[in-house]
């Protein structure tokens, strides 16, 4: 068989089987596919250290149908904390497309149950949380500095922390934190007097490390380690001005304000929901079967969890 006859033979197979799953998909009926309904979503993490309650209302998509990547904040909702110390209402704030309060306003204490009610015009869902009781306590922390590192002027900073475990329980904790950074970001000068007014601000960068998560199966009251976190302050020019003949270079002089790291404690219900979001995250094999994302919340999606956080901030 000649090598042109084989190349029609296997051009002949592709479109054959190619017009076969256009015809499948065009004989398929919509009309005897499940019908579906989108569900409330609701996000919400309680602890005793946080300054806000917040809590998250958005509606999923249907299965079937015209899809988006944009959340869709369901806004007129009844949203309702309750907890043994009685219960209170969240308002809507449009700034920030969430249900939120002060934490002063409804006390979250360690050890307790909470039970969280959000409805709409026709959906109503529920889920119930309790706070870890322990915390952890911090063994070491450090923060070492190196300047002129990587060029002239530049400060390279570097952050570590360990802390024992919680012993004679289960535990999974995860990590987070900031650098708080103060720099020029701008700046005038006024001819007339000779006098350079600077601008600074305080700037964050994140280390935020909700799905690296640690657990102590099989390794109870050891001391955990964190990963290094390092912020690189490099210094700008912004610009240059004269003054009494000579040229002045403005910088924007970056320096650390503050360093603030957080262990939290997590229950059971944000371990398991932010587990399922990581293995869904990491799965890149497209052959392998999604990952069910946890869920607490019933008759809806989401997670209503909580943690126990502890806290250390460091002031160069």
């Amino acid at each position: 068989m000649s090598n042109r006859i084989i190349k029609y033979l296997l051009a002949l197979t592709c479109a054959a089987v190619l017009f076969g799953c256009e015809t499948m998909v065009g004989d398929l009926d919509l009309s005897k596919l499940p019908k579906t309904e989108s569900k409330l979503v609701v996000e919400c993490y309680l602890s005793p250290q946080s300054e806000e309650i917040i809590v998250k209302v958005t509606e999923s998509q249907k299965l079937f149908g015209p899809a988006s990547y944009e959340p869709t904040y369901i806004k007129n909702a009844s949203v309702t904390l309750s907890g043994a110390a009685g219960q209170i209402q969240l308002p809507y704030n449009d700034s920030s497309f969430s249900y939120r309060i002060p934490a002063g306003s409804f006390k979250i204490e360690a050890g307790k149950k909470y039970d969280l009610v959000v409805s709409d015009s026709s959906r109503t869902v529920k889920a119930a949380c309790t706070v870890p009781e322990n915390q952890v306590t911090f063994k070491s922390y450090t923060a070492d500095t190196v300047y002129d590192y990587p060029w002239k002027g530049d400060t390279s900073v570097t952050f570590k922390a360990s802390w024992n475990d919680i012993k004679g329980e289960k535990n999974v904790y995860s990590l987070r934190g900031y650098f708080e950074i103060l720099e020029t970001n701008g700046y005038s000068y006024n001819s007339s007097t000779g006098q350079v007014v600077l601008n600074r601000r305080l700037n964050k960068r994140v280390y935020n490390n909700e799905n690296y998560l640690l657990t102590d199966t099989n390794l109870d009251g050891i001391t955990f380690d964190s990963p290094v976190y390092d912020v690189s302050l490099r210094s700008f020019m912004l610009g240059d001005i004269e003054q009494n003949g000579q040229r002045q270079y403005i910088w924007s002089n970056p320096k650390l304000n503050k360093i603030q790291f957080e262990v939290l404690n997590l229950d059971e219900n944000y371990h398991k929901f932010s587990k399922s979001m990581k293995d869904g995250g990491n799965n890149d094999n497209p052959f392998v079967e999604p990952a069910l994302v946890y869920t607490n919340i019933e008759g809806g999606l989401g997670c209503f969890g909580a943690y126990n956080a502890t806290i250390v901030k460091i002031k160069p």
